[in-house]
């Protein structure tokens, strides 16, 4: 398994399960909701650390977690 890499929710659609993630190592990561592994949902905000895999679409994140809540946003659950 590749290294893992932290970065920062960009912009998430709960709706759609889609988003992006700017990772610390300058790549724009797409991200799917099944990547998730703790079973929540992300916001923009939230720093994860993630899987980075290239496929034929460019990068894409697997199995992401949320490594802190943004300070000041609330917590699901």
């Amino acid at each position: 398994m590749a290294d893992r890499v932290s970065g920062v929710v960009r912009w998430y659609n709960q709706a759609r399960g889609t988003g992006y993630v700017d990772g610390d190592d300058g790549r724009e990561i797409r991200v799917d909701g099944r990547a998730i592994e703790d079973g929540t949902f992300v916001v923009e905000g939230l720093r994860v650390t993630y899987v980075p895999v290239e496929d034929e679409n460019g990068w894409h994140a697997e199995h992401l977690n949320i490594v802190r809540h943004q300070p000041g946003a609330a917590e699901h659950g």
